[in-house]
């Protein structure tokens, strides 16, 4: 008896599949654009050796997976997300034990099994985040709701940079401010986390550091706190911009070479620059209506690298041109835009907060990997969602796309 109240309790019962498709169609879209491009990546490969026919297996795996969480109750994700996170934390742990694999410790290994933890692990953060702003009935003392939403993604963030993967980090505590602002935590507050990041960032180059240090003089200026306010704002600016030669002295070789590169691609064109000036190169020669499918020269004659995962954007930029990345990215805003329109629907805060923080994680994922392949941010490893080939992260993205049409289907 006790079994069947559980059963009933996390599955659905009887069993119903109700698909909402102006949430599947772009999702779907997207995955044959993936699909189109790999082939054009893939075309000297062996159909059964490509990464085409592997995205294809990923692909119908996501399909079944986002069927079978179709029958799962929502509650089962708040209840369990404490439990949840905390079994997170640990594997994060498992994996400093583990084999490096290509200079980073990610996975956990069983057999031929290679699980990688940070990626479900996005999720799980997103559930734990929405639990814990969901239990807040109202908002009496911001400052310690922030502070708290930010140790619960920091604390994996921590873990997962040790690994080292500086990307998924950045994602994991990227998600933590639209959840903060949908919960109705004051913008003014959520600038004053933002700035400090900001101001290390800026305090790379002196020029960028002044002008940083004037918006926060008119922002202050508009806002207008108490001066000890103020003043404490502007010298803990000040501060942290300090703190970016320590942080720079404990980035991972690696990571301080994409920063340079960053800043100065053609310092070293033929070694940590190549990739972000063949993915400029590629995007530049696609022009407005591109080369062609299958004819980029950048691609096909092997310049661009990682070209199935980065960079597979620059592709879609040299073969199909401006008005292809324009259909990638208006796929994506009608994605993003019937999420949070479907997030306001929803009366029950844990699901609409949950469903701002998977919308807010592929939004974070791809601007930086867009903005990785134009050169305009350091080269993170952080892949297209749908778009990218990728096992893991692909069934990651498709799983946030069932549990969000599950989410609807319970509250709308």
């Amino acid at each position: 008896m006790g079994s069947q109240v559980l059963i009933k309790k996390l599955f659905i019962i009887p069993p119903t599949l109700k698909l909402y498709w102006r949430i599947l169609l772009p999702v779907i879209f997207l995955c044959v654009v993936s699909l189109f491009l790999l082939k054009s990546t893939s075309n000297q490969v062996a159909f059964f050796n490509s990464t085409l026919f592997r995205q294809i297996i990923w692909i119908l795996a996501g399909a079944i997976g986002i069927v079978i969480v179709q029958y799962l109750r929502i509650q089962l994700f708040y209840e369990f997300g404490y439990f949840f996170y905390g079994f997170l934390i640990l594997l994060l742990i498992l994996t400093m034990f583990m084999p490096t694999i290509s200079g980073a410790k990610r996975w956990i290994i069983l057999g031929p099994i290679n699980f990688q933890p940070s990626e479900i692990g996005k999720i799980i953060v997103i559930f734990a985040l929405a639990k814990f702003l969901s239990d807040r009935r109202e908002i009496q003392n911001s400052w310690m709701i922030i502070f708290i939403s930010i140790i619960l993604a920091l604390v994996p963030a921590l873990l997962v940079f040790k690994q080292p993967d500086l990307g998924t980090a950045i994602v994991y505590l990227a998600v933590t401010i639209p959840m903060l602002y949908w919960v109705g935590v004051k913008p003014f507050y959520l600038f004053i986390v933002i700035a400090p990041i900001v101001s290390i960032l800026a305090a790379s180059n002196l020029i960028s550091f002044y002008m940083w240090i004037i918006i926060i003089l008119i922002t202050l200026f508009i806002i207008r706190p108490k001066l000890k306010y103020g003043i404490l704002i502007l010298v803990m600016n000040i501060s942290f911009g300090t703190l970016t030669s320590f942080i720079w002295s404990n980035l991972y070789p690696h990571q301080r070479e994409r920063v340079l590169t960053f800043l100065d691609p053609m310092k070293d064109p033929h070694g940590a620059g190549y990739q972000i000036i063949q993915s400029m190169t590629a995007i530049g020669s696609g022009g407005l209506t591109g080369k062609g499918f299958g004819l980029g020269t950048q691609t096909h004659l092997r310049f661009l690298p990682v070209r199935d995962t980065d960079f597979i954007l620059s592709v879609a930029g040299e073969e199909f041109g401006f008005l292809g990345i324009l259909l990638v990215l208006g796929l994506f805003l009608s994605l993003f835009f019937w999420m949070i329109t479907y997030a306001q629907k929803i009366t029950n805060k844990f699901a609409s907060l949950s469903i701002i923080g998977f919308a807010s994680l592929l939004f974070v994922h791809l601007f930086i990997n867009l903005s990785m392949t134009i050169g305009i941010f350091p080269v993170t490893g952080l892949p297209a969602p749908f778009i990218s080939y990728g096992g893991t992260f692909l069934l990651t993205c498709l799983s946030i796309i069932g549990i969000t049409n599950n989410i609807i289907s319970q509250n709308i």
